[in-house]
């Protein structure tokens, strides 16, 4: 790729163009959550569970959009480039893939790698006593089994979720 670099004429396009440009330490990941076009009440709980976890780093889209990931990206880079985000979890059901979820992350605002998933068993935060979980806090993940380690769609499942 090739950029022609311009200088900025005014403050705040220098302010933007300082904030995208290369850094020694990266920024946390943002992560979007987009609600699919037939999602039902399960995917829509999970998607805000996961939101309220990740929250001053999440950007939750209420709206039901209906894209095919698989098919068509564009919308999601659309959306990625418009709030800054560099994964994505968009959330549907339907009859042959019941509850629904595709984790994926973007690199320069275009799809680099997407993985499926289907919820079994889901238990809400409301669900759970002590479900007050404060802003910033990080969960913790465990992958049990070695499967993480040797299969190849397995690692790359734990490091989308990392």
């Amino acid at each position: 790729l090739i950029y022609c670099y311009r200088k900025p004429k005014t403050k705040r396009a220098k302010r933007f163009l300082e904030k995208r440009e290369p850094k020694l330490n990266e920024n946390t990941k943002n992560a979007m959550l987009i609600k699919g076009g037939n999602a039902n009440l399960t995917v829509t709980e999970v998607l805000k569970d996961i939101y309220a976890v990740k929250k001053p780093f999440a950007v939750l889209y209420k709206r039901k959009n209906i894209t095919r990931p698989f098919e068509d990206q564009t919308s999601l880079e659309f959306f990625s480039k418009k709030s800054d985000c560099s994964l994505f979890l968009f959330g549907s059901h339907n009859k042959k893939r019941p509850n629904n979820l595709i984790i994926g992350r973007m690199f320069d605002y275009h799809v680099l790698d997407m993985i499926e998933l289907g919820i079994e068993k889901f238990v809400s935060l409301k669900d759970i006593k002590n479900s007050k979980c404060p802003e910033g806090t990080k969960p913790m993940l465990i992958f049990a089994g070695d499967v993480f380690d040797v299969n190849e769609e397995y690692r790359r499942l734990k490091s989308l979720l990392i």
